[in-house]
């Protein structure tokens, strides 16, 4: 009997501090688990961005495409804009078209330079001058400018030499401040200031984010410095980078360029002909092939923003043409596009006959065209009755008016497609796996969603 007490005594005692060493370790196991979560979700807003040759951090001179959108952040324009093309105000407050050469402008007093000063109509028309009389990538935005009046210190006109359609999307070239323009740090009126420049790297600091921008002497050095993961984000045209860096611990976001092609086929008659070209040209195909698929299809040249939110699908074709033969005009530079299409419409018993020189009598001509900032179409249409009609509905100052008329038109072009839309180039943006956030842009910025990025440690 003593003998089964002394088990019992044991046997609670034991039970005792199992019961204690359990509730002890769960908690601590909590606790681990919690302070692990913690340190998971520890990050930084400090974001590295690397370049190769910078050759100025001037908005107005440079012509390195990561400065023209970093200095977006520093520097603002008299009117902004957005991430879905439609202007939007910035430094100017108000723009108002007084007749076909001129508009009125009203300065935002808010706005004021990093030194404190407000921006003034002296620094605008200093801009302007300026940007005529230098080879800027915005100068084609200030070609029709004739000058301005002051009225006063924050109103004044622009005045035209000649009417410009959507005048007010080219005022969104950056505006300077005169005294600083030639200083190593000029001011600008932006979130983001330049607080350091030195000759391997420029520090630029905002309310919620500071970024250091790393330059380095060649792509070859930056990829290497990017892969070892000195670098946080680089911007690429190249669509073979895979080659030099791989894709582990990369991620990849894609943002529409400008540069967008297309083949003319206004020189054959038959609507139904068109159509059943377009159908057996496999774009995906062509993309895959030669660009790796980083290029971007589409339908139409201004689908990629919001001026045109219409869609619109491309009826079937309804008859064969096998056995024809059809003229392919293109410049060198294209001569494997062009073998491509070629490739693939023989595939289908369609004979093509390329022609490397400038033919605008040939069937289909291959072409390549720069979009602009301004939601303009007329260009890609060569039919002279119908780019006479989309010139008079530009006129039109309604915007939604003007886009229902603008909608008529694309439908028109859907019925009789005089030219087959193949896609964009596209610009890269490459991050490691560390930095998170939105880097949704556009062509214009791609810097819009800066201030969600965040790197985890």
């Amino acid at each position: 009997m003593q003998h089964i007490k002394r088990i019992f005594v044991f046997t609670i005692v034991s039970l005792t501090i199992l019961g204690f060493y359990i509730v002890y370790i769960k908690d601590n196991n909590k606790q681990n688990s919690v302070q692990a979560k913690s340190k998971e979700i520890k990050f930084i807003k400090e974001i590295t961005i690397g370049i190769t040759k910078l050759d100025t951090i001037n908005p107005i001179l440079t012509k390195k495409l990561e400065i023209q959108h970093i200095t977006k952040l520093i520097y603002e324009p008299l009117i902004n804009i957005s991430q879905d093309f439609n202007t939007t105000p910035c430094i100017a407050e108000e723009c108002s078209k007084l007749d076909n050469l001129t508009y009125i402008i009203k300065l935002n007093e808010n706005k004021k330079w990093s030194n404190g000063r407000n921006v003034t109509v002296e620094d605008v028309e200093f801009t302007i001058n300026t940007i005529k009389n230098s080879d800027s990538i915005y100068k084609e935005n200030t070609v029709a400018i004739s000058g301005i009046e002051k009225i006063d210190q924050y109103t004044f006109k622009i005045n035209l030499v000649e009417p410009v359609e959507f005048f007010e999307y080219l005022l969104c070239f950056p505006i300077m401040e005169v005294s600083t323009y030639n200083s190593t740090k000029p001011m600008g009126t932006g979130e983001y200031k330049i607080t350091n420049i030195e000759k391997d790297e420029i520090s630029i600091e905002g309310s919620e984010i500071k970024i250091k921008l790393k330059i380095y002497k060649n792509t070859t050095e930056l990829y290497n410095e990017f892969t070892r993961k000195n670098i946080d984000l680089i911007i690429t045209e190249n669509t073979d980078y895979e080659k030099y860096i791989g894709n582990i611990g990369i991620e990849e976001n894609l943002i529409t360029a400008r540069e967008f092609y297309y083949i003319s086929c206004e020189n054959i008659k038959n609507e139904e002909t068109r159509k059943y070209l377009n159908k057996n040209i496999n774009k995906e195909k062509i993309i895959y092939d030669l660009y790796n698929k980083k290029y971007s299809i589409v339908d139409f040249p201004l689908e990629y923003g919001s001026y045109l939110n219409k869609q619109n699908t491309l009826p079937e074709d309804v008859i064969d043409i096998t056995g024809e033969i059809f003229t392919l005009s293109t410049i060198a530079e294209n001569k494997e596009i062009a073998k491509k299409i070629k490739e693939q419409l023989e595939e289908k018993n369609i004979k093509i006959e390329i022609q490397t020189y400038q033919n605008s009598n040939a069937d289909l001509i291959l072409k390549t065209r720069t979009v602009p900032i301004t939601p303009e179409i007329s260009q890609y249409f060569d039919n002279k009755e119908t780019r006479e009609k989309i010139e008079k509905i530009i006129q039109i100052e309604d915007k939604e008016i003007l886009k229902k008329e603008y909608e008529k038109i694309i439908e028109n072009y859907y019925k009789e497609l005089p030219f087959i839309s193949l896609y964009f180039n596209n610009y890269i943006i490459l991050h490691t796996d560390k930095l998170k956030g939105d880097f949704s842009g556009n062509w214009y910025n791609m810097f819009y969603n800066i201030n969600t990025w965040y790197k985890i440690l």
